[in-house]
């Protein structure tokens, strides 16, 4: 049986079709030529049952009549034998090969006989009729070979038809699978030529809305989606390759000057120290792009209870009150209550460590712009809140600052990878530390999580950034 179902599935679509069709209509015609040679057979046998009770019964209404001793004879083609009550036959036209079984056919009743003998087959019906003599017996028969013929030959013409709409149905089974399945053979063809070529096209869509076109939308949004993936993929190799180019020409210039610093302890201590602070700078960049890589390629969704994020709000600013220390910054937060008739155990789409990534890009992104300029003051707050309804509750987390805010034509471009407006917000951050990754891993963060994240100046002076991601449940 396993063997039989692989054969079957390694064949193609169309033959796997074909058979089906065949098997179907093979079944379908069979069972109408069954049904219309059985209804033929039972026409032509209650047909001649009809006319074995039609020949009989004048014969039958004569000797009722008392007319037994002088019956007409029976008409041309007539197979007629009458039995007197003495038991002897009075008139017969049977043939010789039925007469020396007239007793036993006479005494069986009025019920159908089928006789067969080597020269034809009989179908023989037995009548009695009593009179005031006795019993009279009327025996009828008809010579069936006739009929068996018209049966057989009925019998011959449905099977060659039966094999020739068959084979027609499976030729039409297989012209038909071929054309539905054209589309798919020019899919295949088309996604050949793009494997092969650095075209931008797409697989075509037919203007049926059927289930090929609805596959071909399908590989269409699974093509665009991976070409954008390898778009990303290009654009951080040449990002990368940008950003690591200038440290590492840095790096070497310092190491080549710490060479020729040799002969001085101090010069050589000063360049050793800056190329540590270099090397700190890849090193950062280098775990900020594998973080991104990370978050880009993450394929399940992640959870934490608002409990849990509420905790890590807590240590977040306690971090950044660290990376604070030294400057007139100030860092709170405020978290909101959630609505009473919400209940409680909201669980978030986002885990703890990823909530933690965001608070700390957000933070230090802020501080480091509020302590690059002026007297190095400010005020950054965070607010966690519930918002959207019990059905549809959204966690939002806003980050605002006292700072000086970002230029509007560089809003739009904040989130992108490396992206830098000068020295005041180059997006150095506790994590990234200028290399201009820290927002584009909190918009990747966001993203995985089915959520949002908005950037706005605030009025007059500082920057709001607001991000939504969706709750999982909420229980009451």
């Amino acid at each position: 049986m396993d063997a039989r179902v692989n054969l079957l599935r390694r064949l193609s679509i169309r033959v796997r079709l074909t058979i089906g069709a065949v098997v179907i209509a093979a079944v379908f015609f069979a069972g109408t030529a069954f049904v219309v040679r059985h209804q033929v057979e039972s026409i032509l046998a209650n047909s001649s049952v009809m006319l074995l009770q039609s020949d009989s019964a004048p014969f039958e209404q004569d000797i009722a009549a008392g007319k037994g001793a002088s019956l007409d004879s029976p008409g041309q083609g007539q197979l007629i034998a009458v039995i007197d009550p003495d038991g002897l036959v009075t008139d017969s036209t049977f043939p010789i090969e039925l007469q020396p079984q007239l007793g036993t056919l006479a005494a069986a009743g009025p019920d159908t006989q089928s006789v067969t003998t080597p020269a034809a087959d009989y179908l023989v019906i037995s009548r009695t009729v009593t009179t005031d003599d006795g019993t009279w017996h009327v025996v009828t028969a008809r010579n069936e070979s006739a009929s068996k013929l018209s049966v057989d030959n009925l019998t011959r013409a449905l099977l060659i038809g039966l094999f020739i709409l068959t084979a027609l149905f499976g030729l039409g089974s297989w012209l038909l699978a071929s054309a539905a399945l054209r589309p798919v053979s020019a899919m295949r063809r088309t996604a050949g030529e793009l494997q092969s070529s650095v075209s931008t096209e797409l697989l075509p869509v037919g203007p049926a809305r059927d289930e090929l076109s609805a596959l071909a939308i399908t590989l269409n949004g699974l093509i665009t989606q991976l070409r954008a993936s390898a778009d990303r993929e290009k654009q951080l190799v040449s990002d990368a390759s940008h950003e690591l180019r200038t440290p590492l020409a840095i790096l070497q210039t310092q190491l080549e000057l710490a060479h020729l610093s040799t002969g001085d302890a101090d010069a050589l201590l000063l360049e050793i120290e800056s190329a540590e602070r270099t090397v700190k700078r890849l090193s950062v960049l280098a775990a900020s792009l594998l973080e991104l890589t990370r978050i880009e390629g993450m394929t399940g969704r992640e959870s934490a209870t608002v409990d849990e994020l509420t905790a890590e709000l807590v240590e977040a600013i306690d971090r950044a009150r660290i990376l604070a220390i030294g400057s007139a910054i100030v860092v709170d937060y405020e978290i909101a209550a959630v609505p009473a008739d919400w209940g409680t155990g909201c669980t978030a789409a986002l885990s703890r460590y990823s909530f933690g990534r965001v608070l700390d890009n957000l933070l230090g992104n802020a501080i480091a712009a509020m302590a690059s300029i002026g007297d190095g003051s400010g005020t950054v707050k965070a607010e966690l809140s519930l918002t959207g309804d019990p059905e549809h509750p959204v966690v939002r987390l806003e980050v605002t600052d006292t700072g000086p805010g970002m230029s509007e034509e560089f809003l739009p471009q904040a989130f992108d990878r490396f992206a830098r407006e000068d020295a005041a917000r180059s997006g150095a951050g506790a994590v990234t530390s200028g290399a201009g990754l820290g927002l584009s891993i909190v918009s990747a963060l966001m993203f995985s999580a089915g959520g949002t994240v908005t950037m706005t100046n605030r009025q007059p002076s500082g920057l709001s950034v607001v991000a939504d991601f969706p709750a999982l449940s909420l229980s009451t």
